[in-house]
């Protein structure tokens, strides 16, 4: 017995933890919006229409039935009453007087007689009343036994058995009834309720909702055409209504099933997921690095914060906030990433991120990007683990290795970004290994005419960066001397055939020289990728023009020129932007790059070049990079 009440009190009390976590709020929450809220607006638009549509057709089915009906009752009375008349046969009661008349009578018309030729009253015979009808004809008066509408009423073909008939005067003040509780007398409640359906203007039936007796009814009346009598029929609401009835405690007794369903599937997942939470809380707290869970939306599930003993996620950020929102971000952007990939499985992803600690130095970290599964079998990514190492140490080394190199090429690239009137641009530099062979410079030319250049020293590192300052120097020199575009093209080809050795004699190279006097461009490419230029007159890609320098001792070299306006931008960028590939060695050239470019085209150049950042990164997932990448771009203001 203890042993039972133990098992009742933990379950009770793992049954209370479970319906009071997040995990069951939120899965239970999003289950019922998602599943039965969109159920229940169904079945209730459903029942809705079809009480509209069943109200609609009682109201169409009753006019036109009470029609027939008031037909039929007329072509009674004339069967039963004129031809009696005609005969002069009982039951047929002839009076002398309108005295006679109320002395029999105990509800005569209060309208002169002259005036009446057609009325049903209650009168007396052998001290018992019954309902007659009051006929008039050449001052002559006639009563008619009226027992023969009783029968009408209570068995017409034309009316259904839970329906109600009855008949009134043109007054309202009298009628007989189908009710046989009644009497087959109108009561005081109908006689009250009828009277606003009353017409004497008019022969077209009316139908309204009345109540009596907390219940409803439907009330449809019309006159009788040759006689001044109303015929109403009375029909229950809940009868029109009943099959929706029906329908709607079918569909809430299935919506409580579905309910209850949610409730108890909530609670199974829930508790299989808190489980898993404690075991990985017990591995995350153990783990030597950051290690971060996510859930599929970017929300943290369980987290070691501690990059290091001493280091911790919140005081490292990345691009002016906090590493872990940044992370947040990219960790959706990874889910999607990974989405109809059928390997995903089996891939991880990495990168390494320079962050910025909370004292203002720089750290190197490696990120690692993981899916995870509720379950093994389950190929739907529930979140993913994000692990944060830092390797700014293991990576010291071999930035002393680099330092002379970086050094070296920090001297020779432009230090910082200058102001040019009417020009506004930015740098997005990302070498292979720290140092590379791109070559990028602007300078300014004196007399409103500036110039941005692009180069490509083949390889990389060390020896690359040492050919890209002996090109700078050659650039510097000729351009301060020349202003002719096509000389510049020329000399630099001299140059470049003459000082550099074999394994770097052949140098892609462009560059826009802006004259700002002329407001016109000239544009100068000895066998680079090429620009991209923007303008109201549309996009723009233009071809290399010249071979590379130093493949040929000299050329002829083409140039193009053409005018400059305000908004037109302009997009320079090596051969590494074109190269970066994903897992599947797609190229981000040509359609995606130049996609990237349109939906930027009216966004801020500073903006551009952090979404170019941010889609190298989220392109190439994870993958290393092929060469060095250089872009600027530039916008006409």
């Amino acid at each position: 017995m203890r042993i039972g009440l133990e098992k009742l009190r933990s379950f009770y009390s793992n049954f209370v933890y479970v319906i009071r976590s997040k995990s069951f709020f939120k899965l239970f929450l999003s289950l019922v919006i998602f599943i039965i809220l969109p159920y229940s607006l169904v079945v209730g638009r459903m029942i809705y229409q079809e009480y509209k549509e069943a109200l609609d057709w009682n109201q169409r089915f009753q006019l036109i039935r009470i029609q027939l009906l008031a037909i039929d009752l007329e072509n009674q009375i004339r069967s039963n009453i004129h031809n009696e008349y005609a005969i002069k046969t009982f039951p047929l009661t002839a009076l002398n007087n309108q005295s006679e008349l109320s002395q029999l009578c105990s509800s005569s018309p209060t309208t002169p007689i002259n005036d009446i030729s057609f009325y049903i009253l209650p009168c007396k015979f052998d001290d018992e009343f019954q309902s007659y009808i009051l006929i008039i004809e050449s001052r002559k008066i006639y009563l008619y036994d009226a027992k023969f509408l009783e029968d009408i009423l209570l068995d017409s073909p034309f009316s259904d058995p839970n329906e109600g008939l009855f008949i009134l005067n043109g007054n309202g003040d009298y009628g007989i009834s189908g009710f046989i509780e009644d009497g087959f007398l109108v009561s005081d409640e109908w006689k009250t309720i009828s009277k606003s359906s009353l017409q004497t203007n008019s022969n077209l039936p009316t139908l309204k909702e009345v109540q009596k007796d907390d219940f409803g009814y439907f009330l449809v009346g019309v006159p009788l055409y040759g006689l001044p009598i109303h015929l109403f029929v009375v029909s229950p609401i809940h009868l029109v209504l009943y099959p929706i009835l029906i329908s709607l405690k079918t569909n809430i007794t299935t919506l409580l099933g579905i309910l209850l369903f949610t409730f108890l599937f909530s609670i199974f997942i829930s508790m299989k997921e808190i489980e898993s939470k404690q075991k990985l809380n017990l591995i995350l707290k153990e783990f030597p690095h950051a290690a971060i869970l996510y859930d599929s939306t970017g929300n943290i599930i369980l987290q070691n914060p501690n990059i290091e003993r001493k280091l911790n996620i919140s005081n490292v950020t990345i691009y002016q906030e906090p590493l872990s929102v940044w992370l947040a971000k990219e960790v959706i952007e990874f889910i999607k990433e990974i989405k109809g990939d059928k390997n995903h499985y089996q891939n991880l992803r990495k990168e390494e991120i320079e962050c910025y600690s909370s004292d203002g130095s720089i750290l190197l970290l490696e990120i690692t990007y993981q899916i995870w599964y509720l379950e093994q079998k389950n190929n739907l990514a529930s979140g993913a683990l994000i692990l944060v190492q830092n390797i700014t140490k293991k990576r010291l080394e071999f930035e002393r290795e680099m330092d002379y190199a970086k050094d070296l090429q920090k001297k020779y690239l432009p230090a910082r970004i200058q102001i040019f009137p009417k020009l506004d641009f930015e740098i997005f530099y990302k070498p292979l290994i720290q140092v590379g062979g791109d070559y990028y410079d602007y300078i300014d030319l004196g007399n409103n005419r500036y110039i941005f250049a692009l180069g490509d020293v083949i390889g990389h590192g060390v020896k690359a960066a040492m050919m890209m300052t002996v090109l700078k120097v050659l650039f510097h020199q000729i351009v301060k001397s020349e202003p002719d575009p096509k000389k510049i093209l020329i000399k630099m080809n001299e140059g470049i055939s003459i000082h550099f050795p074999d394994p770097y004699a052949f140098v892609p190279f462009l560059f826009l020289l802006f004259d700002l006097n002329e407001n016109r461009v000239y544009y100068g490419n000895a066998g680079h990728p090429g620009m991209v230029h923007y303008s109201n007159e549309g996009f723009h890609c233009y071809e290399k023009l010249n071979p590379m320098f130093g493949m040929i001792p000299s050329f002829d070299p083409k140039i193009l020129d053409f005018p400059i306006s305000v908004g037109d931008r302009f997009y320079l960028f090596t051969d590494g932007l074109k190269d970066v590939e994903n897992r599947n060695k797609e190229k981000l050239w040509e359609s995606e790059l130049i996609s990237f470019f349109n939906r930027m085209a009216n966004n801020h150049i500073s903006l551009v070049k952090q979404e170019l950042d941010f889609k190298i990164r989220t392109y190439s997932e994870g993958q290393e990079l092929l060469d060095d990448i250089t872009w600027i771009g530039i916008d006409i203001i």
